[in-house]
Protein backbone atom coordinates (compact mmCIF):
# COMPACT_ATOMS: atom_id res chain seq x y z
CA UNK A 1 0.00 0.00 0.00
CA UNK A 2 1.36 3.16 -1.17
CA UNK A 3 1.94 6.32 1.50
CA UNK A 4 -0.75 8.23 -0.48
CA UNK A 5 -3.56 4.76 -0.02
CA UNK A 6 -2.19 4.52 3.48
CA UNK A 7 -3.65 7.97 4.32
CA UNK A 8 -6.74 7.36 2.51
CA UNK A 9 -7.51 4.52 4.12
CA UNK A 10 -6.95 6.57 7.63
CA UNK A 11 -8.92 9.45 6.25
CA UNK A 12 -11.88 6.64 6.03
CA UNK A 13 -11.01 5.62 9.55
CA UNK A 14 -9.94 1.67 8.76
CA UNK A 15 -8.36 0.43 11.81
CA UNK A 16 -5.81 -2.04 9.97
CA UNK A 17 -4.83 1.07 7.83
CA UNK A 18 -4.40 3.08 11.28
CA UNK A 19 -2.45 0.37 13.14
CA UNK A 20 0.01 0.26 10.10
CA UNK A 21 0.29 4.03 9.83
CA UNK A 22 1.01 3.73 13.89
CA UNK A 23 3.29 0.55 13.53
CA UNK A 24 5.10 2.61 10.72
CA UNK A 25 5.77 5.66 12.33
CA UNK A 26 5.58 5.28 15.84
CA UNK A 27 9.22 4.37 17.18
CA UNK A 28 10.27 7.49 15.25
CA UNK A 29 7.84 9.76 16.61
CA UNK A 30 8.42 8.35 20.55
CA UNK A 31 12.29 9.04 20.00
CA UNK A 32 10.87 13.03 19.34
CA UNK A 33 8.61 12.67 22.16
CA UNK A 34 11.67 11.25 24.47
CA UNK A 35 13.31 14.27 23.04
CA UNK A 36 10.66 16.57 25.13
CA UNK A 37 9.27 14.93 27.29
CA UNK A 38 10.64 14.41 31.47
CA UNK A 39 10.61 10.93 31.17
CA UNK A 40 9.38 7.37 29.28
CA UNK A 41 5.76 7.67 30.79
CA UNK A 42 5.30 10.92 29.96
CA UNK A 43 6.97 10.41 26.30
CA UNK A 44 4.24 7.75 25.68
CA UNK A 45 1.31 9.88 27.09
CA UNK A 46 2.36 12.25 24.27
CA UNK A 47 2.51 9.41 21.78
CA UNK A 48 -0.67 8.18 22.28
CA UNK A 49 -2.04 12.08 22.12
CA UNK A 50 -0.23 12.89 19.32
CA UNK A 51 -1.66 10.13 17.53
CA UNK A 52 -4.75 10.83 18.57
CA UNK A 53 -4.62 14.07 16.88
CA UNK A 54 -2.64 12.61 13.68
CA UNK A 55 -6.33 10.23 13.45
CA UNK A 56 -8.06 13.09 14.12
CA UNK A 57 -6.89 15.94 11.96
CA UNK A 58 -5.76 13.29 8.68
CA UNK A 59 -8.69 14.76 6.82
CA UNK A 60 -6.76 18.17 7.21
CA UNK A 61 -2.98 17.03 5.56
CA UNK A 62 -2.87 18.83 2.14
CA UNK A 63 -0.24 16.23 0.23
CA UNK A 64 1.70 19.28 0.37
CA UNK A 65 5.50 18.44 1.56
CA UNK A 66 6.47 15.53 3.79
CA UNK A 67 3.47 13.62 5.82
CA UNK A 68 6.37 12.39 7.90
CA UNK A 69 6.77 15.95 9.02
CA UNK A 70 2.78 16.47 9.21
CA UNK A 71 3.04 13.85 11.80
CA UNK A 72 6.31 15.01 13.64
CA UNK A 73 4.70 18.90 13.67
CA UNK A 74 1.68 16.75 15.79
CA UNK A 75 3.60 14.91 17.83
CA UNK A 76 6.27 18.17 19.18
CA UNK A 77 2.83 19.82 20.11
CA UNK A 78 1.46 16.68 21.96
CA UNK A 79 4.98 16.61 23.71
CA UNK A 80 4.61 20.16 24.74
CA UNK A 81 1.32 20.11 25.38
CA UNK A 82 2.53 16.89 28.10
CA UNK A 83 5.27 18.98 29.57
CA UNK A 84 2.07 21.34 30.46
CA UNK A 85 0.28 18.84 31.42
CA UNK A 86 3.15 17.37 33.57
CA UNK A 87 2.62 20.45 36.03
CA UNK A 88 5.54 22.26 34.73
CA UNK A 89 5.26 25.29 32.84
CA UNK A 90 7.52 25.91 30.41
CA UNK A 91 7.69 29.41 30.76
CA UNK A 92 8.99 28.76 34.22
CA UNK A 93 11.15 26.82 33.04
CA UNK A 94 12.17 28.53 29.88
CA UNK A 95 13.18 31.52 32.45
CA UNK A 96 14.83 29.48 34.93
CA UNK A 97 18.13 31.36 35.79
CA UNK A 98 20.72 28.72 35.61
CA UNK A 99 24.36 30.04 36.97
CA UNK A 100 26.61 29.17 34.49
CA UNK A 101 29.35 31.61 32.97
CA UNK A 102 30.94 29.44 30.99
CA UNK A 103 33.48 31.08 28.72
CA UNK A 104 34.90 28.21 26.51
CA UNK A 105 33.72 27.00 23.32
CA UNK A 106 33.76 23.58 22.14
CA UNK A 107 33.04 21.37 19.23
CA UNK A 108 30.64 18.47 19.70
CA UNK A 109 29.88 16.40 16.55
CA UNK A 110 26.58 15.02 17.10
CA UNK A 111 27.14 12.21 14.22
CA UNK A 112 30.30 11.03 16.18
CA UNK A 113 27.60 10.61 19.65
CA UNK A 114 24.85 7.96 19.27
CA UNK A 115 21.40 8.99 19.04
CA UNK A 116 20.86 7.45 22.82
CA UNK A 117 23.93 9.39 24.11
CA UNK A 118 22.47 12.57 22.69
CA UNK A 119 19.18 11.97 24.32
CA UNK A 120 20.49 11.45 27.61
CA UNK A 121 22.54 14.03 28.07
CA UNK A 122 19.89 16.23 26.65
CA UNK A 123 17.81 15.18 29.87
CA UNK A 124 20.79 16.25 31.89
CA UNK A 125 19.35 20.37 30.55
CA UNK A 126 16.57 22.03 32.47
CA UNK A 127 13.13 21.25 30.88
CA UNK A 128 12.52 24.66 29.13
CA UNK A 129 16.26 24.66 27.62
CA UNK A 130 15.89 20.69 26.04
CA UNK A 131 12.77 22.10 24.36
CA UNK A 132 14.54 25.15 22.54
CA UNK A 133 17.70 23.10 22.67
CA UNK A 134 15.82 20.01 20.91
CA UNK A 135 13.61 22.42 18.77
CA UNK A 136 16.28 24.14 17.36
CA UNK A 137 18.99 21.94 16.76
CA UNK A 138 17.30 18.60 16.39
CA UNK A 139 13.86 19.09 14.68
CA UNK A 140 15.56 22.49 12.85
CA UNK A 141 12.72 24.77 13.70
CA UNK A 142 13.37 28.55 13.00
CA UNK A 143 13.35 30.59 16.00
CA UNK A 144 10.21 32.41 14.32
CA UNK A 145 8.54 28.89 14.54
CA UNK A 146 9.82 28.17 18.16
CA UNK A 147 8.44 31.69 19.10
CA UNK A 148 4.81 30.88 17.80
CA UNK A 149 4.56 27.28 18.60
CA UNK A 150 5.69 28.28 22.41
CA UNK A 151 4.30 31.89 22.47
CA UNK A 152 7.30 33.62 23.46
CA UNK A 153 9.44 36.12 21.16
CA UNK A 154 12.18 35.55 18.62
CA UNK A 155 14.44 37.13 21.04
CA UNK A 156 13.91 34.87 23.64
CA UNK A 157 14.22 32.04 21.85
CA UNK A 158 17.48 32.57 20.61
CA UNK A 159 18.59 33.63 24.60
CA UNK A 160 17.74 30.46 25.26
CA UNK A 161 19.07 28.77 22.63
CA UNK A 162 22.44 30.60 23.95
CA UNK A 163 21.90 29.65 27.32
CA UNK A 164 21.31 26.07 26.15
CA UNK A 165 23.88 25.69 24.18
CA UNK A 166 26.25 26.82 27.27
CA UNK A 167 24.83 25.28 29.89
CA UNK A 168 25.11 21.63 27.58
CA UNK A 169 28.56 22.06 26.79
CA UNK A 170 28.80 22.62 30.51
CA UNK A 171 27.14 19.16 30.95
CA UNK A 172 29.25 17.34 28.22
CA UNK A 173 32.48 18.60 29.77
CA UNK A 174 31.27 17.30 33.18
CA UNK A 175 29.35 14.48 32.57
CA UNK A 176 30.22 12.69 29.24
CA UNK A 177 32.83 10.47 30.59
CA UNK A 178 31.16 9.32 33.36
CA UNK A 179 28.38 8.72 30.47
CA UNK A 180 30.50 6.75 28.53
CA UNK A 181 31.39 4.37 31.09
CA UNK A 182 27.83 3.29 31.65
CA UNK A 183 27.21 1.64 27.87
Amino acid sequence: MSENELIQACIENDPRSQKQLYDTYSRQMYSICLRYCKDAASANDALQEGFINVFKGIKSYKYEGSFVGWIRRIIVNASLNQIKLDRKTLSEEINEKVASNISYEMEFDFHLEGYNHLVRLLDLLPQGYKVIFSMFVIDEMSHAEIAETLNITESTSRSQLFKARKYFQKIIKEQAPQLARTY
